[in-house]
């Protein structure tokens, strides 16, 4: 599985978007894991799932009322 990828296995309904998490989250998610591996970088990726009519938070059209459903460690954590 690699970043950027589209899996139309993961989910009965729709595909996913694999998508690298941002290192800045890695901390406040990972801590067991940077504990196990001793630092980041090591390899992370979020599954993305769409809104019920299959569009994905980058999407114009993506469904507001999801968008907060699903984190989205791909940004850059706001200030």
């Amino acid at each position: 599985m690699a970043a950027g990828q589209q899996r139309d296995d993961l989910l009965d309904r729709h595909p996913v978007v694999l998508k690298q998490v941002d290192l800045r989250w890695y901390r406040e998610f990972f801590g067991r894991a940077i504990s196990f591996y001793r630092r980041p970088p090591f390899p992370v990726l979020e599954v993305v799932w769409p809104d019920p009519e299959g569009r994905f938070p980058w999407d114009p059209d993506f469904d507001e009322k999801y968008r907060e459903l699903q984190p989205r460690l791909w940004l850059k954590p706001e200030a």
